[in-house]
């Protein structure tokens, strides 16, 4: 095995002792929901802004309803699909070194989970919303990755092979890539939520839109990003269901 894999792994170990023991899951989960959420309170309010700003009438994407939310969703998912695509494969990096399986996981984790996070989640909130009478109007379910593959799968690939580098070269890379992952995955599942509403209407609805939102981005980024590639790794999973250090990141 590579010695910058095991000092890597003994690296991470010591930071795991610094926790009590703690399992590389417990480890990750614990430093990254922090800035989780704070990720997720910067982009409501940034979204707050920028719709604000954005002059009455200006142009949206038919598939959505008035305002900027349209254009600003096909801005951010992509964006959110490379940052996603980063953190789980530099996480699954960090602690398995199968090139076709790195490739696999930060794949999937990218084009599903994002397509959870910033598209289902929302229209199910939109969903109850429209119950409650706060959205009125048809609802439009709009996946991007069937209806406009060209515009996410090239930034799933390129968040593939920079997050196989960032695991080599940058320190923390985890930690920053996922800060990202979740700031773009807060802003893409804002506009896709607010799209029926008018351009600040959402705002009367903040403590649920703040929820749903919160719901939306913790759960599939952390499982995209965290459980989802440390599960499939093979020192992980030892230490998860054996117990004790395991050094072996290779078949």
């Amino acid at each position: 095995m590579p010695n910058e894999l095991t000092d890597q792994t003994d690296s991470h170990d010591a930071g795991g002792n610094a926790h009590g023991g703690a399992s590389p899951l417990r480890t990750e989960l614990t430093e990254h929901l922090p800035f989780s959420v704070s990720s997720v309170a910067l982009g409501l309010t940034v979204a707050g802004i920028i719709c604000a700003l954005v002059p009455e009438g200006a142009a949206s994407h038919s598939a959505f309803g008035a305002g900027p939310a349209g254009p600003l969703f096909h801005l951010f998912h992509p964006s959110h699909t490379f940052f996603s695509a980063a953190a789980t494969t530099a996480m699954f990096w960090r602690y398995d070194r199968k090139l076709w399986l790195a490739v696999l996981i930060g794949m999937i984790g990218a084009v599903g989970v994002c397509g959870i996070s910033d598209i289902l989640m929302p229209y199910a909130a939109q969903v109850v919303l429209q119950v409650f009478g706060r959205v009125t109007g048809e609802l439009h379910l709009h996946i991007c990755v069937i209806e406009e593959p060209g515009l996410v799968l090239p930034f799933a690939v390129a968040g593939v092979f920079v997050g196989l580098g960032a695991a080599r070269t940058v320190g923390r890379s985890t930690l920053f890539s996922h800060s990202l992952h979740v700031f773009t995955s807060t802003m893409a599942s804002i506009f896709y939520l607010i799209g029926p509403f008018d351009r600040l209407a959402w705002i009367d609805s903040l403590g649920l839109v703040f929820v749903f939102v919160i719901a939306a981005v913790m759960i599939p980024c952390c499982l995209s990003d965290i459980v989802f590639p440390l599960a499939a790794t093979k020192s992980v999973r030892h230490r998860m269901y054996h117990g004790g250090d395991s050094h072996d990141g290779s078949t």
